[in-house]
C-alpha cells in the first residue's frame, strides 16, 4: 500500500495502531532520527496507556551505535598511552591535559559500562558519533569477531538482538532496513528478528538510500583501519613475534599493502567529488595496473593472515576483511560493458546494472559501485520476504499516471495493482497562505543577470515579512553569493549553514524571531519551526538535480536508452518531490500562515510549469511583491493576487 498524507494529518498513529493491534512482529523504518523520537517517546507510550497495555516497542540502530566490548578492552590494553589518543580530535594544551580528560573519560565509560543494557551511544553525554575516542570502540562489521570473540557471551549487540526478537514493533532507521536486507541477500545472517510487515515512513528517501547498501565500495580507510589492527595485534604479542616466521611473514605483507594502498590512492586526481570511474581511468590508464597490484597486495596478506588462524589473535578475522576488501576492490574496478540487450553471461547481467564512481573528499579516496536499477533488488529482499509493505510520505506524488504515483512505483519495482491513497493537507492554505513566483519580467536562472535579480528579490521579501525567513538555495556557492551580497544591507540576524551545528542553527532561528536563515540541501526537509518565526520560505529556483552525479547520469542514461526521456520521466518528478519538500517548511500547524516564494519564473513561462504547479498546495498566488506586502499587512484581498492555474 502506498498513502501520501500531509503534516498535520496524524498519519504516525494511523499506521502505529493496526501494527500494535495486529498481533504480528512489524518493523517501522524512518528516514530521521526526529520521528524515530517522536514515535517512541509520544506514540508509543500513548497506545501503551489508551489502546494497546502490552505492547513491546523498541528501538533498533545501526551496529556503529553501540559500544564493542573486545574494541573496548584493546584500547583499555594500552592504558595509559590510550587517554591522549582518544582526545586526539580535540585541541590540548598539553599531553598531560590530554591525559587528564582521557582518564575522566575512561571513568566515566567503565561507570556507564555497569548500568547500560545495550551501550547505546546516545545514552552516554558528551560523545559524538563522529569523535575520535567513539570511532575507537563502537561496532563495526570489519571489525566483529563473531563467535570467535572472547566477549560474545557479554556482546552488547547480541543482547540487542536479543531484546528485539522479543519486541513486536521495531523502530529503525531506513539505513539499518537496507543493511539487513542486502545481509540477508548474501547470506551472510541477518541483523533484525524475521518480521512480517514493513511500515516505512519518509519513503521518498527510499532509493537512494537502497542504492548505497546493494552496491559495493572500497576505501583508503578501509585498508588503513585493517592494518592498523594488524599491528596493534602485533604489538600484544610482544617480543616472540620477531622469531617467529609466521608473524614476520604478516609483518612484511601488512607493510607492502601500505605503501601501495597510499601509492594507489595518490594517483588519482586531487579534486574533489564524484566522478564516473570509467572516465577517471581513461585519463590515467595507469590506475588499473595500480588496482590489480593492490588487489595481490590484499590476496596475499589474506593468505599469510591464513596460516596463522587459530593462533589467540584474529588473524582468521583480519584474513576475511583483507579477502572481502580485495573482492570489492575487483568487482568496482572490473570493466563493465553497458548495453539494453541480455548478456550472454549472467555475471555480466549483474555487472551491466552498476554504475561504478569515485568520490574524492578532503581525507579520503572512496570507490564505489552502486545499482542504476533498485527494482529487481527490492522485488529480491523486501517484497519477497515481508508479507506487508506500507510505504508513506507528505510527499510521494508527483503527477501522471496511477494518481500520480506513477514515478514512485516504477523506480521502485513496486507491484502493479498495489492500493495508493493520497490525503490532502488539513492546513488551510487558500486563508493562510500565499504562493509567489515573479513576474515575467524577472530574468531565468540561466540569465546573466539572475544572480542580481535574486539578491534584490530576497531582499524585497525578507523586507516584506520583517525577517522571520528561511531561504533555501540549490547550491552552496547560491548560498555563498546570496549572503555576501546581503548581509550588510538586510537589517536583521543572519543566519547561515555551515556556521555551526545544524540543530543549533535551528534553534536560534526558532528564538531569534526576526531571524533569516540561509540554508541548502538537508534544510528542505526536516526543519519544524511552527508560529511566526518561520513567515517566509524563499526558494531560489526549481530544485533540479545538476546531472554531473555520475549515479544520476547512468540512471538518466538507461531510461534514454530504453528509448524514454529522461527529463521528463526523472528529473522532472524528482525536481517536483523536492520542492514539495522545500515549500512544506511553511506550514507546520493550523494556525501558521505564510508565503511561499519560489523565484523562479519557469514555473509560468516554460512547458513543464504547469507540472510544477499543480504540485503544489492550494494557495492564492500572487506575481507582485505587492501582493506579499499586503499579505503581510493583513490586506487579502486584492486585484493583484491571481488563482492558480
Amino acid at each position: 500500500m502506498i498513502v501520501e498524507a500531509g503534516t498535520g494529518l496524524g498519519k504516525t498513529l494511523a499506521y502505529l495502531v493496526p501494527a500494535a493491534l495486529s498481533g504480528r512482529r512489524v518493523v517501522v523504518s524512518t528516514n530521521t532520527r526526529n520521528l524515530q523520537d517522536q514515535i517512541l517517546k509520544r506514540e508509543i507510550p500513548f497506545i501503551q496507556k489508551y489502546i494497546a497495555p502490552g505492547l513491546t516497542a523498541m528501538s533498533v540502530k545501526g551496529r556503529q551505535n553501540y559500544l564493542c566490548l573486545y574494541r573496548w578492552h584493546q584500547l583499555d590494553a594500552r592504558g595509559n598511552q590510550a587517554h591522549p589518543a582518544i582526545f586526539q580530535d580535540s585541541v590540548q594544551d598539553s599531553v598531560q591535559a590530554g591525559r587528564k580528560e582521557g582518564e575522566a573519560l575512561y571513568d566515566k565509560v567503565e561507570g556507564w559500562l555497569q548500568r547500560t543494557a545495550v551501550a547505546d551511544r546516545a545514552e552516554l553525554t558528551g560523545v559524538a558519533g563522529n569523535s575520535f575516542f567513539w570511532q575507537k570502540v563502537c561496532c563495526l562489521p570489519s571489525f566483529c569477531l563473531g563467535s570467535d570473540c572472547p566477549y560474545t557471551g557479554d556482546c552488547y549487540l547480541n543482547r540487542l538482538r536479543r531484546l528485539a526478537a522479543s519486541c513486536q514493533l521495531l523502530v529503525v532507521n531506513h539505513h539499518l532496513l537496507f543493511s539487513d536486507l542486502a545481509v540477508r541477500k548474501n547470506g551472510f545472517g541477518e541483523v533484525l528478528p524475521r518480521y512480517q510487515s514493513v511500515l516505512i515512513d519518509e519513503a521518498h528517501h527510499l532509493e537512494n538510500v537502497a542504492g548505497n547498501f546493494f552496491g559495493f565500495s572500497f576505501s583508503k580507510y578501509q585498508v588503513i583501519d585493517l592494518i592498523t589492527d594488524i599491528e596493534q595485534s602485533m604489538l600484544k604479542k610482544g617480543g616472540g613475534v620477531g622469531a617467529s616466521k609466521l608473524y614476520a611473514g604478516i609483518l612484511s605483507a601488512s607493510r607492502a599493502l601500505s605503501g601501495l594502498n597510499e601509492q594507489f590512492t595518490a594517483m588519482f586526481p586531487v579534486r574533489k567529488g564524484r566522478f564516473p570511474l570509467a572516465d577517471i581511468f581513461a585519463e590515467y590508464p595507469e590506475l588499473q595496473q595500480a588496482g590489480n597490484t593492490l588487489m595481490t597486495a590484499l590476496i596475499s596478506l589474506a593468505e599469510q593472515l591464513d596460516k596463522a588462524k587459530g593462533q589467540d589473535e584474529p588473524w582468521g578475522h583480519y584474513g576475511q576483511r583483507s579477502q572481502g576488501i580485495a573482492q570489492h576492490l575487483d568487482r568496482i574496478t572490473s570493466p563493465v560493458i553497458f548495453r539494453a540487450e541480455q548478456p550472454e553471461q549472467p555475471e555480466q547481467a549483474e555487472q551491466s546494472n552498476y554504475i561504478q564512481w569515485v568520490e574524492r573528499t578532503e581525507k579520503n579516496i572512496t570507490l564505489s559501485a552502486t545499482p542504476i536499477d533498485i527494482a529487481d533488488e527490492l522485488r529480491a529482499t523486501l517484497f519477497a520476504g515481508a508479507e506487508h509493505c506500507l510505504f508513506t510520505s507528505a510527499t510521494l506524488r508527483t503527477d501522471g499516471g496511477d494518481g500520480g504515483f506513477g514515478y514512485f512505483s516504477q523506480r521502485l519495482g513496486i507491484p502493479e495493482g498495489t492500493k495508493t491513497y493520497s490525503f490532502p493537507s488539513p492546513f488551510d492554505y487558500r486563508k493562510r497562505s500565499l504562493l509567489y513566483v515573479p513576474g515575467d519580467h524577472f530574468p531565468e536562472p540561466t540569465a546573466p543577470e539572475y544572480r542580481n535579480a535574486l539578491h534584490l528579490e530576497i531582499s524585497r521579501l525578507v523586507t516584506c515579512s520583517k525577517g522571520r525567513a528561511l531561504v533555501l538555495f540549490t547550491s552552496f556557492r547560491a548560498l555563498d553569493l546570496a549572503w555576501h551580497s546581503l548581509q550588510d544591507e538586510l537589517p536583521y540576524l543572519l543566519l547561515r549553514q555551515g556556521t555551526c551545528s545544524r540543530s543549533r542553527l535551528l534553534d536560534r532561528f526558532a528564538e531569534e524571531t526576526d531571524s533569516v536563515l540561509f540554508a541548502v540541501a538537508s534544510f528542505w526537509e526536516g526543519v519544524d519551526v511552527p508560529g511566526e518565526s518561520l513567515s517566509l520560505v524563499i526558494i531560489d529556483k526549481l530544485p533540479f538535480e545538476v546531472p554531473g552525479d555520475p549515479v544520476i547520469m547512468a540512471r538518466m542514461e538507461r531510461i534514454k536508452a530504453a528509448g524514454r526521456n529522461p527529463f521528463m520521466e526523472f528529473q522532472i518528478p524528482r525536481a517536483i518531490l523536492a520542492l514539495r519538500q522545500g515549500v512544506g517548511r511553511l506550514m507546520r500547524r493550523t494556525n501558521d500562515q505564510g508565503v511561499m516564494a519560489i523565484l523562479d519564473v519557469r514555473l509560468f513561462s516554460k512547458f513543464y510549469g504547469r507540472r510544477f504547479r499543480a504540485s503544489l498546495p492550494g494557495a492564492p498566488v500572487s506575481r507582485a511583491v505587492q501582493g506579499v506586502e499586503e499579505f503581510f499587512n493583513g490586506e487579502r484581498s486584492s486585484p493583484s493576487q491571481e488563482t492558480r492555474e
